[in-house]
C-alpha cells in the first residue's frame, strides 16, 4: 500500500488537489499554517472570473457554468483527508516516494469536531473569535495573547468541552510518497516604498485590505469606509504596479493585480452608493476574458489616469491630497481622496525559500520553478514533487484549479 500524499497549503489549489485525490481513494495529509482553510481567497469577497463567493467558483476555464463549492464539500469530514491546521513543515528527508516529513503542529486550543459555535465563549472573552462565517473547520479560534478570566470561565462552561487552554504544540513525523506545494502568494506590504507612505496613514491601504472592507460580512457590512474614523469613503484612488515591474523590488508583473483592482472599482461604482474611483496606471493588463472588467469600469465612469503619483499630502480631516503626473496630458493633476489603494506586488509566501532549499528544487523569482521550463509539465518541480496555483507564481482561481487537477492526474498515473 502506497504512503499518503502530503499537500502543503490549504488554499484553492491545495484544497482542490486534496479533495480530488481523496475522492480517488488516495490518503492525503493537508497541512495549513493558518487556523482556517482558504488562504488568500478567504479575504477576496468576490472571486473573478465569476464574481461568486470564492468558495463557489468556476471549476475550469473551458467549461463556464461548472461550479465547485468547497463550503459544502465536507473537506473536514472526508475520511481520506487528514487535515493539520495551525501546522508547519519541519525537516524533510528520505528518497522520492518515501519522504519522511516532520510536522510542527500548533496547540489545539479548540477542538473543531466538538465546537458547535454556540457563542458562549465569544460572550465570555475577546480571546475567542470566529474567523469567518465561512471558515473551515467550522469552529471558533483562541488567541492566547488575549487570555483573561473570561477565557477560563468559557473553558469550564463549554457545553461540549471543546476548549483546552492548556494545549501544547506537538511534533509528528509522517511518511509520504509525494509532496504537493500549494503555498500560494503573499501580498507585499509596501512599507519600504517611500513615495506611497504606506503604514504612515491609516487611509492608505492595499487591495486585499480594501477587499475586507467591502466584504458584506466585514465590520462595516460592506460599506466602503475610512479606517481612520469609519466615515464613508466617497472618493477612492487606486495605483497600479506598486513594487511589481520594478527592479528595486520585484521585476515581474504580478499578472492579476489589474483585474483585482478593476473588480473592486466595479464593485464600488456599481454596487455602492455614490463612490467615485480613479485608477493611476502605466499599463492596464487584462488578458483573455478579463477585458470585460476594463470595459465595464470605463462604462461606469471609473477615471483612468496614465502616469505617476508624485506627491501625497494628508490633511487634518483625514482626506489625502494626491498629485499625479498625467503622461498623456503632460501636466500635473491634483485629487482629494478618502482612500488611497495600492495594488501591491504578489510575492512568494513566507517560508517558500526554505522549502525550495530543503527539497533542492528550482526557484523562479522566488516562487517554485518547474523542472523543465520548456516542457508542458509545469506542475512537475521534482521527483515525486509537484506545485500548483500561486506557489508557481501569481495565478487566478481557474488556473490554480486546473493546475491542481494536473497534479492529481500525474500522481494517479504514477500509481498505475
Amino acid at each position: 500500500m502506497s504512503n499518503p500524499v502530503l499537500i502543503i497549503g490549504a488554499g484553492v489549489a491545495g484544497m482542490t488537489a486534496a479533495v480530488e485525490l481523496a475522492d480517488s481513494g488516495i490518503k492525503t495529509i493537508l497541512v495549513e499554517r493558518q487556523e482556517t482553510v482558504g488562504g488568500n481567497a478567504l479575504d477576496l469577497y468576490k472571486a473573478f472570473p465569476t464574481d461568486d463567493c470564492f468558495y463557489c467558483f468556476e471549476g475550469n476555464r473551458w467549461r463556464p457554468g461548472i461550479r465547485k463549492c468547497f463550503y459544502r464539500s465536507a473537506l473536514t469530514d472526508q475520511p481520506n483527508i487528514s487535515l493539520r491546521m495551525n501546522s508547519e513543515i519541519g525537516d524533510i528527508s528520505g528518497a522520492p516516494d518515501q519522504f519522511s516529513v516532520k510536522l510542527k503542529v500548533g496547540p489545539g486550543y479548540v477542538n473543531p469536531k466538538k465546537c458547535t459555535m454556540c457563542g458562549l465563549c465569544l460572550e465570555k472573552s475577546e480571546a475567542f473569535r470566529l474567523l469567518s462565517p465561512q471558515c473551515q473547520p467550522q469552529a471558533v479560534v483562541y488567541d492566547p495573547t488575549k487570555a483573561d478570566d473570561g477565557a477560563k470561565q468559557a473553558e469550564e462552561e463549554c457545553p461540549t468541552k471543546a476548549i483546552n487552554l492548556g494545549a501544547q504544540p506537538t511534533e509528528e513525523t509522517v511518511q509520504v510518497s509525494d509532496i504537493v506545494i500549494a503555498t500560494g502568494y503573499h501580498e507585499m506590504q509596501p512599507v519600504n516604498v517611500d513615495e506611497y507612505n504606506y503604514g504612515k496613514h491609516p487611509n492608505i491601504i492595499t487591495q486585499l485590505e480594501l477587499a475586507k472592507i467591502i466584504d458584506p460580512i466585514g465590520e462595516s457590512g460592506g460599506v466602503p469606509v475610512r479606517p481612520s474614523d469609519g466615515k464613508p469613503a466617497k472618493r477612492v484612488m487606486m495605483v497600479q504596479c506598486v513594487g511589481s515591474r520594478d527592479e528595486n523590488y520585484y521585476p515581474y508583473c504580478s499578472k492579476i493585480c489589474c483585474i483585482f483592482a478593476l473588480k473592486h472599482a466595479n464593485i464600488l461604482t456599481q454596487e455602492r452608493d455614490d463612490v467615485k474611483v480613479s485608477v493611476v496606471y502605466m499599463d492596464i493588463r487584462t488578458y483573455d476574458r478579463y477585458e470585460r472588467y476594463y470595459r465595464e469600469s470605463r462604462n461606469t465612469g471609473v477615471e483612468f489616469v496614465r502616469g505617476r503619483v508624485s506627491l501625497i499630502e494628508p490633511r487634518k480631516d483625514d482626506t489625502l491630497d494626491i498629485t499625479v503626473y498625467d503622461s498623456l496630458l503632460d501636466k500635473y493633476l491634483k485629487f482629494s481622496v478618502d482612500l488611497f489603494v495600492l495594488s501591491s506586488a504578489l510575492e512568494p509566501s513566507e517560508g517558500t525559500d526554505k522549502l525550495i532549499e530543503t527539497l533542492g528544487i528550482k526557484s523562479t523569482s522566488g516562487f517554485v520553478g518547474m523542472v523543465d521550463p520548456a516542457s508542458e509539465n509545469e506542475v512537475v518541480v521534482g521527483d515525486h514533487i509537484y506545485a500548483c496555483g500561486a506557489a508557481l507564481g501569481p495565478a487566478e482561481v481557474p488556473e490554480s484549479v486546473t493546475q491542481a487537477r494536473a497534479v492529481v492526474s500525474k500522481i494517479l498515473q504514477s500509481r498505475k
